[in-house]
């Protein structure tokens, strides 16, 4: 993106103190608003133009990649039926986890993690992660194959759609600092028409037709990208 990029955690307070947004209740966190549709919707295009950008320069270390690569098998537990599901798979998970990098560039809240519903989820992560690799038969098995494991275990342990009020559970896209459940859920969709095309009742890739593989296992992949690179800021001190 040309330019400075703006810091939309202030375009949302500006919105704030002019009275076109309120605060939104969202139990464990003090830092989310509620957006007119129009903002939300500029919000969201700026999000989805910086994960293209990201994408594109596809900076994402090679064992972050594998990790990316499993999230078809991690999230679903069965293999791609063909090749082209395979690319499509990977490549929305590389969007999912971008928009996580672009969220954390354009969003400053992003960066400051305030509440105790981050710093539960946050041990809880750290924990899983420590006695897996503890328990790890492998002697070949790395850290990002043991955070792609448990990244996957917290995605399907929960609804696709989680509300922000849900009575149990992390809500894991309304825990991660910066951006509320339902912008993301606006990003995903957007940029998964990057990669996925309507084919009939089917979908279809650049690669080719895809097989196997439904619009809510992309979503639920696209998901699993965003919190690998998420569940990973946890441990940037020790790796």
């Amino acid at each position: 993106m040309a330019g400075a990029i703006r810091d939309l955690s202030l375009q949302a307070m500006g919105l704030f103190r002019r009275k076109k947004a309120g605060w939104l209740p969202v139990e464990g966190r003090d830092d989310l608003v509620s957006v007119p549709e129009d903002d939300a919707e500029e919000m969201v295009n700026v999000l989805a133009m910086e994960t293209y950008e990201q994408v594109e320069k596809g900076e994402i270390q090679d064992d972050a990649g594998r990790a990316l690569s499993m999230g078809f098998f991690l999230t679903t537990e069965r293999e791609p039926a063909t090749e082209e599901t395979r690319v499509a798979a990977e490549s929305v998970a590389r969007f999912g986890y971008m928009a996580r990098v672009a969220e954390w560039e354009t969003v400053s809240t992003a960066r400051t993690p305030r509440g105790w519903m981050i710093a539960g989820l946050r041990g809880a992560v750290e924990s899983n992660v420590a006695d897996e690799l503890e328990e790890a038969e492998d002697a070949e098995k790395s850290f990002y194959d043991v955070l792609g494991e448990v990244t996957a275990y917290f995605v399907c342990r929960e609804p696709l759609e989680v509300p922000y009020d849900a009575d149990e559970g992390f809500a894991l896209m309304w825990t991660i600092p910066g951006m509320g459940g339902e912008v993301r859920a606006l990003v995903r969709d957007k940029t998964l028409q990057r990669v996925l095309q309507r084919d009939g009742k089917g979908l279809r890739s650049r690669a080719g037709s895809i097989e196997g593989a439904t619009t809510e296992d992309f979503q639920r992949i696209w998901k699993y990208g965003f919190l690998l690179r998420s569940f990973e800021e946890f441990f940037w001190e020790d790796h």
